[in-house]
């Protein structure tokens, strides 16, 4: 566990724990086995402090929407909760189709499959109508009897469902707001906020919905495997080559939700042809839950923006704009500190060139405007002159350019790809017809040669 976080309402760390000898875990590992024989916990483990924190500063400070709960259980509880994750992975099988929160997967391995499934179409001439569900607050309506029968069918050892179970009907959550607290109260329904089995206890909720949709026999496949859905936790996409299958698949989605007490945001659910030439096909309308969905030319999943041409300029317009607003927090904030603080801060803050890796299609003005604005960063906060060389500047300060990033973490996606036993990710990451995938190589090309 990281260190540095907020304690919960017994003030204890995980520094604490670090530094509380080594007769700690077999008293930890004492105080477990007897909850886990009496599938019985202490009072004070399961007390929660809600800790609101305001979204927009400048809207209204009153308003509940305006407001994310943050949720600080105690260190012990945290330790005891990942033990149980631990075997919970251990027995819980997840549809590859699944990548959110799962080892070896993440958002970029579920966007390289949406724009490879959609690029295996659109090539052979044929459009892909692609819709975007939105579950309206998904982790806050699973219900715990529907929950403790999808866990016991998975064999998890009923001790381990049993104190699960009285951990979840006993949690007292109480609200922390101007140094006062609220009154205790339970939860009815949802995972923890915060647990660190609530993530693949919310998966395998919904995993019955993924195994639906991939044994329909409708909507999209590559060599044979089953790409007509891909999910990140309840960020969902549907890709069907026909609008008459997406229908189908919509039905699918609409009786798993009556049944596990979810609810679809049609507001924020919508739609997408991605064209197969230079004309957009004729659409239908389309509707879920009786409602018209609205149709959109570009979207932003999982962070990324999608355009219905598969375009990557919107997106790398994107993250130019986040760049610039955190190389100017930067420069503001830290402007006294010494070269080697800043140079470190750049590398945290500047770097990460999210889904760049997955940039293939976009024009030279899109890429030099990147490029500018990452050396510009780096100028300003360094306060170098503005026309200095930018090789010269990043060889001084031992950080790598913007080409040479780009291509390590290009090469980097590629060597995960491949090596990767994900029934999704080997059909695609091996077919030598991918577009994608050859022009990733291709931008390597002249690093693996260095390296080789």
């Amino acid at each position: 566990m990281t260190g540095g976080k907020s304690p919960g309402h017994d003030g204890l760390s995980v520094e604490h724990l670090r530094n509380a000898g080594v007769h700690l875990p077999r008293v930890l590992a004492m105080l477990f086995n007897v909850c886990l024989s009496h599938a019985y916990l202490p009072h004070e483990l399961m007390q929660t402090l809600v800790v609101p924190i305001v979204k927009n500063r400048t809207g209204d400070m009153a308003d509940k929407a305006n407001n994310r709960p943050i949720s600080l259980a105690t260190i012990i509880a945290k330790v005891l909760d990942s033990v149980l994750n631990s075997y919970f992975t251990k027995h819980i099988h997840l549809h590859d189709a699944q990548f959110g929160f799962r080892p070896g997967l993440s958002t970029e391995t579920a966007i390289f499959s949406l724009k490879h499934t959609v690029k295996y179409y659109t090539d052979r001439r044929t459009p892909v109508y692609a819709c975007f569900l939105d579950l309206s607050k998904a982790f806050d309506l699973v219900a715990y009897d529907v929950l403790w029968q999808k866990l016991a069918g998975t064999g998890v050892p009923s001790e381990l469902v049993s104190l699960l179970r009285y951990w979840y009907l006993n949690q007292e959550n109480r609200v922390k707001w101007a140094g006062g607290l609220s009154d205790a109260s339970g939860l009815e329904c949802g995972v923890r906020q915060g647990g660190l089995s609530s993530p693949l206890l919310f998966n395998l909720y919904v995993n019955a919905l993924v195994e639906e949709l991939s044994g329909a026999r409708v909507g999209c496949y590559v060599d044979g495997v089953c790409c007509n859905n891909f999910s990140y936790a309840d960020d969902m996409v549907l890709l069907a080559p026909s609008i008459g299958a997406l229908r189908k698949l919509l039905a699918v989605c609409e009786s798993f939700v009556a049944s596990h007490g979810l609810v679809y945001n049609v507001k924020k659910s919508v739609y997408m042809v991605f064209k197969s030439g230079p004309k957009s096909p004729p659409v239908q309308p389309l509707y879920l839950n009786g409602e018209s969905l609205n149709r959109v030319y570009k979207f932003k999943y999982l962070g990324h923006w999608v355009t219905d041409d598969l375009k990557d300029d919107v997106d790398m317009e994107r993250e130019r704009r986040a760049l610039a607003v955190r190389a100017n927090m930067l420069a503001r904030r830290f402007s006294r500190c010494t070269d080697s603080v800043k140079i470190t801060l750049f590398r945290a803050y500047c770097t990460s060139l999210y889904t760049g890796c997955l940039w293939v299609d976009y024009t030279q003005r899109a890429y030099d405007a990147l490029r500018v604005q990452f050396n510009n960063a780096f100028r300003a906060l360094l306060r170098l002159p503005r026309f200095c060389s930018a090789s010269g500047m990043f060889a001084d300060a031992h950080i790598d350019g913007f080409a040479a990033l780009w291509r390590k973490k290009t090469a980097s996606v590629i060597s995960r790809l491949r090596g990767s036993r994900h029934s999704i990710l080997s059909v695609i990451a091996n077919r030598y017809d991918c577009p994608i995938m050859w022009k990733l190589v291709q931008r390597t090309k002249s690093l693996l040669t260095i390296v080789y």
